[in-house]
């Protein structure tokens, strides 16, 4: 039995992936209770060589699947279906893990039995390439929510919900699966001792496609949670508040002047995420869909 399954699903990304890869197989965590279960949604880039030159350089088990163009959900379920670890560590292609980020998700889980999904510490890193990445990545620092993209869960916990809905073809199936883990009873939690770095968009092409599809995505959750997912918070006068209030604790905990953007990055982020909450709606995207089987 493994101990850590790393679940990465993987698509088009060429940029990033390098720098995650490496994270994992560097970890200081002994590679004989590590597996890594990698499913491709079809890359058309160079996206799968990075990873099999780097999986290559350490002996490391490794299994590769696609996802056939089912989607997230879907790749995240073949993760779930082929874990063979207590515990599956998801990492996103834009995220690297400090090295010891393994062994300190496992000592918080083994110690805190009631949690079931628990995201590391975004650090705050001068992301090196503009002005708009350093302002994501003041921001990211700040947040604590829980979200897949470096994030440990108890196997047990997500094949006792039926793992992920795979009928969520993008963003939200991370929102969708903390929902109802915690209607089972599970807690959720961030671990401030495992620390990683989320590699920020460095265009508004970039930013803007990737609120866009959180938008598209979370129209689905809100209507198969209905009552639990409070659009209320994402009307643009809140979300910008948020900003506005996250600029001012990012300014006295960094003294970055930069910190003050943070509600116009707010503001951008926003924008765009209706814009595809529209485009999901006039899609009908989760119109129609029953809810999903959780028994």
């Amino acid at each position: 039995m493994y101990t850590i399954s790393i679940g990465l699903c993987v698509k088009n990304s060429e940029a990033t992936i390098k720098a995650a890869i490496d994270s994992v197989v560097n970890q200081d965590f002994p590679t004989k209770h590590i597996e890594i279960i990698i499913v491709d949604g079809n890359s058309q880039d160079r996206t799968m060589s990075i990873i099999n030159e780097a999986i290559s350089r350490i002996k490391l088990d490794a299994c590769i699947f696609s996802d056939r163009g089912e989607g997230l959900g879907s790749a995240r379920q073949i993760v779930v279906n082929n874990a063979r670890g207590k515990y599956i560590i998801w990492v996103d292609s834009d995220v690297i893990l400090a090295k010891d980020f393994v062994r300190r998700q496992l000592k918080f889980m083994e110690e805190n039995s009631q949690v079931g999904m628990a995201r590391g510490k975004n650090e705050y890193v001068e992301s090196g390439k503009n002005l708009l990445a350093d302002i994501q990545s003041v921001l990211f620092s700040m947040l604590d929510v829980v979200y897949m993209g470096a994030t440990i869960c108890k196997t047990k916990a997500l094949r006792e919900v039926n793992g992920f809905d795979v009928r969520i073809k993008g963003a939200a199936e991370d929102i969708d699966l903390k929902i109802r883990m915690v209607l089972k009873g599970w807690k959720t939690a961030t671990n401030l001792e495992a620390k990683f770095y989320h590699i920020p968009r460095g265009t508004l092409k970039d930013l803007s496609a990737e609120y866009l599809w959180y938008g598209y995505g979370d129209h689905f959750i809100s209507h198969k949670h209905k009552g639990l997912f409070n659009i209320i918070y994402r009307l643009p006068p809140v979300y910008v508040g948020w900003g506005l209030k996250l600029s001012r604790k990012a300014f006295r905990k960094f003294r970055k002047k930069k910190a003050f953007l943070i509600p116009l990055l707010c503001f951008l982020m926003n924008i765009n995420w209706w814009i595809g909450f529209i485009r999901s709606h006039i899609d009908g995207y989760g119109h129609s869909l029953g809810k999903f089987n959780e028994n």
